[in-house]
């Protein structure tokens, strides 16, 4: 199963912010195995920092697992290149093909084919994450377990 295929599964027809479905799908395709109170981190982070007026939150959780993912023990903002290339990356896609980062920006966009922008612009996320963040196992999972709280 592909990373946009598990944020779908989170997201729609679910009561799932973005950001908790990115961080869920993130941590189950890439066997993360974070924490429960990790989750709690994230989980305000959904619907613009729950503002609508900042970021989307699916995006500042892709940012966070890139973080998390090519930071090294010790290392510094300013040491972690490969980071910074990857979000550089992220950041130029969301904005050539939505031109915002601003939750209430994205709220407001038609998109053909949905009945809620956030959804495809998830997907569309996830599918960025996944080709700049590609499953370092090899073998995402093919099942995943909605396990909302």
């Amino acid at each position: 199963m592909r990373l946009y295929e598990l944020v779908n599964f989170y997201h729609i027809d679910t009561d799932l912010t973005c950001a908790e479905a990115m961080f869920r799908a993130c941590n189950e395709y890439y066997g993360l195995h974070l924490s429960e109170e990790t989750r709690k981190m994230f989980s305000v982070m959904g619907i613009g920092m729950q503002t609508e007026q900042s970021c989307c939150g699916a995006f500042t959780v892709a940012v966070g697992v890139i973080g998390l993912m090519t930071a090294r023990e010790g290392q510094t903002d300013a040491d972690n290149l490969e980071g910074y290339r990857l979000i550089s990356e992220l950041t130029l896609f969301m904005l050539r093909q939505y031109e915002t980062l601003q939750c209430a920006g994205l709220q407001s966009l038609e998109i053909p084919g949905y009945k809620r922008p956030c959804h495809a612009i998830v997907q569309e996320l996830a599918k960025k994450l996944e080709e700049l963040l590609p499953s370092q196992n090899g073998a995402p999972p093919s099942r995943p377990r909605r396990m909302c709280s």
